[in-house]
């Protein structure tokens, strides 16, 4: 889901991991599509992340903000986060309300322990600005084509 809520632009992928390119560029790796499937009641991977970006007004930086990832109703993971500003005085443009600040925050779980019926989703929280990713189902093979059908 991508939420424009006051000024808030965001989307989140999940994937298997992201690395950082030559020429500081961000790629995803095994990105999952509404569900992720496996074979057996339970499957442990060696990694999953839920990497959400977000561009936020300029005006934003310096506050803070909480970034959680949920199975349904039980939170698994929970931080908070500050958002420094750079060094220096901000720019005559940095102070306009049309000025964003894109920022990416990957949540990684090491390993992570997959269950059949676990619906992921991420939600991030800053004063008045509030997302809710969309949710990522994990699900038997079989079932993935009654899920894209939905």
């Amino acid at each position: 889901m991508t939420a424009n809520v006051r000024s808030l632009t965001a989307y989140t992928l999940f994937c298997d991991d992201i690395r950082q390119e030559l020429g500081g560029k961000l790629s995803a790796m095994g990105i999952y599509q509404g569900y992720i499937g496996i074979d057996a009641n339970e499957v442990i991977f060696p990694k999953l992340v839920a990497w959400t970006v977000l561009q936020m007004p300029y005006l934003w930086v310096g506050s803070q903000a909480q970034v959680q990832l949920w199975d349904r109703d039980r939170l698994l993971i929970e931080a908070q986060l500050n958002f420094e500003a750079p060094p220096g005085p901000p720019s005559d443009e940095a102070k306009s309300d049309a000025a964003h600040s894109t920022i990416n925050i990957p949540v990684e779980m090491v390993p992570f322990k997959a269950q059949v019926g676990m619906e992921l989703r991420v939600t991030f929280t800053a004063s008045d600005l509030s997302y809710e990713s969309d949710v990522i189902r994990v699900v038997r093979p079989s079932a993935a084509a009654t899920t894209r059908e939905k």
